[in-house]
């Protein structure tokens, strides 16, 4: 068993993504309206794994 603290975001593939999101892959265009920024989430959520990627570790590993 392994403890864990009670809130640990860099273990929480959720935060991650949506710091990415946040960060990276949203530009600042896209707050300006609801309806854009709806559109840019959307837009990521169905691109990652495919044009957009999370690297979790900083060595390349394949």
């Amino acid at each position: 068993m392994f403890f864990l603290p009670p809130y640990c975001p860099q273990l929480n593939l959720a935060e991650i993504v949506w710091r990415k999101l946040k960060t990276q892959w949203i530009k600042p265009n896209d707050y300006r309206h609801k309806d854009s920024l709806f559109y840019a989430v959307n837009r990521c959520m169905t691109n990652i794994g495919k044009e957009l990627k999370i690297q979790f570790s900083p060595f390349n590993i394949n």
